[in-house]
């Protein structure tokens, strides 16, 4: 989907939180281990500490959904999907917004405000953020253009890049403690 004037970018500010919490407190840690220890040890705890972070990346700041006039990139779980309006039959907001497709099929985007399940007595006025969103992408895809496109479904490589560094930095630091080590 090339840049748009109008683009709009749907995604959850509590991932940022949460990501921030992760990172903020494996900091903490890693700097106590190196002062407390070696930095050495520090490096062979590291990998751990970056997997929990990336798990909270993964999951809570990198699934978002981006729309313009011509089409909807969803970032989901490892993946990215681009939804050309020409395919979407309908964009409803169940929990989460879910574009259902002219040739069947559903795709529901993880990105985005999900819709509040309990709100409290003082806050049942207060207009839900996924309503907006939802309301938001029925109106750009009702003035699309209808052009008709395909539906293509991609890996997200920056976050298995990630995992993969990730993945070989734990098996360097397990062959360099000679595997888990529990206390005895």
């Amino acid at each position: 989907m090339p840049p748009a004037e109008n683009k709009l970018v749907f995604r959850s500010v509590m991932g940022w939180v949460w990501f921030g919490l992760a990172t903020a407190i494996a900091a903490f840690l890693l700097i106590d281990m190196a002062i407390r220890g070696s930095v050495w040890d520090a490096f062979l705890v590291a990998p751990w500490l970056a997997a929990i972070c990336w798990v909270v990346w993964v999951f809570q700041v990198v699934p978002r959904i981006e729309a313009d006039d011509s089409a909807a990139r969803l970032f989901n779980l490892l993946r990215v999907i681009d939804v050309p309006w020409g395919t979407v039959a309908e964009v409803r907001l169940r929990y989460n917004v879910e574009f259902t497709l002219r040739q069947g099929g559903k795709i529901t985007a993880w990105g985005g405000s999900s819709r509040r399940l309990h709100r409290s007595i003082g806050r049942r006025s207060a207009e839900d953020p996924a309503d907006s969103e939802a309301e938001a992408l029925q109106r750009l895809h009702s003035h699309a253009d209808g052009s008709p496109g395909a539906v293509t479904k991609t890996w997200d490589w920056p976050s298995i890049a990630a995992a993969i560094v990730i993945a070989a930095w734990l098996v360097f630091s397990l062959t360099q403690t000679n595997g888990i080590v529990l206390p005895g």
